[in-house]
């Protein structure tokens, strides 16, 4: 399956364009409203009135302490959250009208255990999930053979993924993701879990083989800086659902220091 092809979105122009974009979430139900019988619920904003726009084939990171919307605007790009407000287009194509070709261009990488079979293997995981792209068994299994080497997973690739470690979920995950080689890769805290030194060799991979190989496009979400200053072209910093800032590491350093003072 190759994503560059004569149905493929353009090469040129904007990897993601975020236009008025918010999302605000309705609490969940307390032992309070229970107690009380008070149903209501004031919404709680997210994100608010981001308008951006993303050049392809670079590293674009967001960064602000925990809360600070991050992830909700990572997963209004693949689709998986839909905005209140606003529009995302992934590649020029509108993710709420078109979000299953949207995914078919993206990679999310997310570790959370419920995202995957437990009690499955590594390698079944990733058969299984390379399956639902599509792929025929035989450029599956190449391409999960392949990941699953590049991420050193290949002593534990047959054990269930209940067994493994933080570092080994986040390299699965970072395996999962890269399975159908997507334009844009979004990546959230990539360097969870992960010793120092596969650390530095899946920073290099990203820069190296994804955005400098493939053209591969780069959104991550982080709070940490030595990785922000790895990897990233151009940093946001964001704090209660707001980019306050933009620019080199360099450029946006006054406002990093002042959103995680206010943390």
């Amino acid at each position: 399956m190759d994503a560059v092809n004569a149905n493929s979105p353009s090469m040129k122009g904007a990897a993601v364009l975020m236009t008025g974009l918010g999302k605000d979430y309705v609490p969940p139900l307390t032992f309070k409203n229970l107690f009380t019988l008070d149903w209501r619920r004031r919404p709680m904003t997210a994100v608010e009135n981001v308008n951006l726009n993303l050049f392809q084939g670079g590293v674009h990171a967001f960064v602000g302490p925990n809360g600070a919307g991050k992830t909700t605007l990572l997963k209004l790009v693949t689709g998986l959250l839909q905005p209140t407000r606003g529009t995302v287009e992934v590649l020029s194509m509108d993710t709420m009208r078109d979000p299953v070709r949207v995914r078919s261009f993206v990679g999310y990488c997310i570790t959370d255990s419920r995202s995957f079979f437990l009690r499955l293997s590594g390698r079944e995981n990733l058969r299984f999930f390379g399956a639902l792209q599509g792929f025929e068994k035989r450029e599956r299994d190449h391409r999960v053979a392949r990941l699953l080497s590049d991420m050193e997973l290949d002593d534990v690739a047959d054990r269930q993924v209940m067994t493994y470690s933080e570092g080994m979920k986040q390299r699965l995950a970072i395996a999962r993701a890269l399975l159908h080689e997507p334009r844009v890769l979004l990546l959230d805290e990539i360097g969870r879990g992960l010793d120092p030194r596969l650390r530095e060799k899946i920073y290099r991979m990203f820069r190296e083989e994804q955005v400098e190989g493939r053209g591969a496009t780069l959104l991550m979400a982080s709070h940490n800086l030595e990785e922000v200053a790895t990897l990233a072209d151009q940093v946001y910093v964001m704090s209660r659902g707001r980019i306050l800032a933009s620019g080199t590491l360099a450029d946006v350093q006054p406002a990093i220091r002042e959103v995680f003072k206010e943390d």
